[in-house]
């Protein structure tokens, strides 16, 4: 009697099987066939799977059961190139958060802008400390507690 070590999911490989959407069936409509029809995939036999070796949380017993071979990561890009690829895509990429982040401002600031607008008041401008002077009132106040 042997034990289960775990359990996981095998794909069918369509792409080495060749499968193709040529199955037709029609679509039922209240119990009754309808001139309409819905394609499905035939799937051909083989004897081949996929197992995504990065799915699980026990990938780890997986691997112990397989060949290196079989599990060994495949690199995007050759390792000569890597590095360039690297800094490419990491140029792009800030391109592309430091454009969304000027447009999210210019976007607020049209929004601010237009609300002012439509209340009609004005955006008060920030004020600095020297501008703001105590009014004779608050002084007397205070001087009086």
């Amino acid at each position: 009697m042997q034990t289960i070590g775990f359990l996981y999911n095998v794909q069918h490989d369509c792409p080495l099987a060749k499968c193709t959407g040529s199955g037709k069936e029609p679509l039922m409509q209240e119990r009754v066939e309808s001139s309409l029809f819905k394609t499905y995939i035939e799937h051909k036999p083989i004897e081949r799977f996929i197992i995504n070796t990065h799915a699980f949380h026990n990938a780890h017993r997986l691997r112990a059961a397989l060949e290196r071979s079989l599990v060994v990561p495949i690199p995007l890009f050759p390792l000569e190139v890597r590095k360039a690829k690297h800094t490419e895509i990491a140029h792009s990429l800030r391109a592309t958060i430091k454009a969304k982040g000027e447009a999210r401002t210019a976007q607020k600031k049209k929004e601010a802008i237009t609300l002012a607008e439509k209340t009609g008041s004005v955006i008060p401008k920030k004020r600095m400390r020297s501008e703001i002077e105590p009014e004779a009132d608050d002084i007397e106040m205070a001087t009086q507690a």
